[in-house]
Protein backbone atom coordinates (compact mmCIF):
# COMPACT_ATOMS: atom_id res chain seq x y z
CA UNK A 1 0.00 0.00 0.00
CA UNK A 2 1.14 3.73 -1.00
CA UNK A 3 1.86 5.68 1.91
CA UNK A 4 -0.47 8.90 2.55
CA UNK A 5 1.34 12.40 1.41
CA UNK A 6 -0.34 15.29 3.20
CA UNK A 7 -0.41 18.21 1.35
CA UNK A 8 -2.65 21.60 2.06
CA UNK A 9 -3.68 23.57 -1.07
CA UNK A 10 -5.71 26.72 -1.34
CA UNK A 11 -7.16 27.36 -4.78
CA UNK A 12 -8.80 30.94 -5.46
CA UNK A 13 -11.48 30.17 -7.99
CA UNK A 14 -12.80 33.14 -10.60
CA UNK A 15 -15.72 33.03 -12.15
CA UNK A 16 -19.88 32.88 -11.49
CA UNK A 17 -18.79 31.16 -7.95
CA UNK A 18 -20.39 33.41 -5.85
CA UNK A 19 -23.61 31.40 -4.35
CA UNK A 20 -24.29 29.07 -1.27
CA UNK A 21 -24.66 26.09 -3.47
CA UNK A 22 -21.30 26.46 -4.91
CA UNK A 23 -19.73 26.90 -1.27
CA UNK A 24 -21.78 24.10 -0.63
CA UNK A 25 -20.71 21.51 -3.80
CA UNK A 26 -17.37 22.22 -2.69
CA UNK A 27 -17.98 20.99 0.76
CA UNK A 28 -19.64 18.12 -0.68
CA UNK A 29 -16.23 17.52 -2.92
CA UNK A 30 -14.04 18.02 -0.31
CA UNK A 31 -16.41 15.52 2.09
CA UNK A 32 -16.03 13.25 -0.47
CA UNK A 33 -12.33 12.90 -0.55
CA UNK A 34 -12.20 12.90 3.28
CA UNK A 35 -10.13 15.87 2.73
CA UNK A 36 -10.57 18.84 5.38
CA UNK A 37 -10.01 22.57 5.18
CA UNK A 38 -12.25 25.72 4.09
CA UNK A 39 -14.11 27.68 1.40
CA UNK A 40 -15.54 30.99 1.62
CA UNK A 41 -16.65 33.77 -0.89
CA UNK A 42 -13.95 36.78 -1.46
CA UNK A 43 -15.51 40.12 -1.11
CA UNK A 44 -14.25 40.92 -4.71
CA UNK A 45 -16.58 37.92 -6.25
CA UNK A 46 -13.87 34.80 -6.04
CA UNK A 47 -14.14 32.13 -3.98
CA UNK A 48 -11.28 30.67 -2.02
CA UNK A 49 -10.72 27.17 -1.32
CA UNK A 50 -8.60 25.42 1.24
CA UNK A 51 -7.94 21.73 0.85
CA UNK A 52 -5.61 19.14 3.15
CA UNK A 53 -5.33 15.79 2.73
CA UNK A 54 -3.87 13.11 0.87
CA UNK A 55 -1.96 14.47 -1.87
CA UNK A 56 -3.57 12.55 -4.77
CA UNK A 57 -6.68 13.48 -2.98
CA UNK A 58 -6.47 17.17 -3.17
CA UNK A 59 -4.90 16.82 -6.79
CA UNK A 60 -8.66 14.95 -6.72
CA UNK A 61 -9.72 18.07 -5.57
CA UNK A 62 -8.09 21.32 -7.56
CA UNK A 63 -9.48 19.05 -10.35
CA UNK A 64 -12.98 19.16 -9.40
CA UNK A 65 -12.62 22.62 -8.86
CA UNK A 66 -11.76 23.55 -11.98
CA UNK A 67 -14.47 21.82 -13.65
CA UNK A 68 -17.22 22.97 -11.01
CA UNK A 69 -21.11 22.01 -11.06
CA UNK A 70 -23.14 22.66 -13.88
CA UNK A 71 -24.34 25.75 -12.47
CA UNK A 72 -21.13 27.53 -12.04
CA UNK A 73 -18.96 28.88 -14.50
CA UNK A 74 -15.33 28.76 -13.83
CA UNK A 75 -12.99 31.27 -15.44
CA UNK A 76 -9.43 30.53 -13.90
CA UNK A 77 -7.99 28.82 -11.02
CA UNK A 78 -5.09 29.59 -8.86
CA UNK A 79 -2.87 27.30 -6.75
CA UNK A 80 -0.57 27.95 -3.88
CA UNK A 81 0.77 25.00 -1.68
CA UNK A 82 0.74 26.04 1.90
CA UNK A 83 2.05 24.11 5.46
CA UNK A 84 0.12 20.91 6.38
CA UNK A 85 -2.08 22.59 9.56
CA UNK A 86 -2.06 19.16 11.68
CA UNK A 87 -4.40 20.96 14.09
CA UNK A 88 -7.57 20.99 11.22
CA UNK A 89 -9.42 17.71 10.96
CA UNK A 90 -13.17 19.00 9.41
CA UNK A 91 -13.95 21.36 6.39
CA UNK A 92 -15.88 24.32 7.48
CA UNK A 93 -17.89 26.52 4.50
CA UNK A 94 -17.46 30.28 5.63
CA UNK A 95 -20.68 32.35 4.01
CA UNK A 96 -19.74 35.87 5.04
CA UNK A 97 -17.11 37.56 2.30
CA UNK A 98 -13.72 37.77 3.25
CA UNK A 99 -11.76 40.84 2.27
CA UNK A 100 -8.56 39.70 0.56
CA UNK A 101 -6.56 36.96 0.26
CA UNK A 102 -3.56 36.59 2.47
CA UNK A 103 0.24 34.67 1.93
CA UNK A 104 0.32 33.54 5.71
CA UNK A 105 -2.51 30.93 6.45
CA UNK A 106 -2.42 32.15 10.01
CA UNK A 107 -3.65 35.87 9.03
CA UNK A 108 -7.02 34.34 7.79
CA UNK A 109 -10.02 33.91 10.29
CA UNK A 110 -10.07 30.47 11.31
CA UNK A 111 -6.71 29.31 10.51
Amino acid sequence: MTPLVPERRRVVITGKVQGIAFLLWVRNVANSLELSGSVRPLEDGRCEAIAQGDKQLVKQFVVACKHGPAEASIDNIEQFVEPVNARETTFVVYRTPWRQIHDAPERRPGH
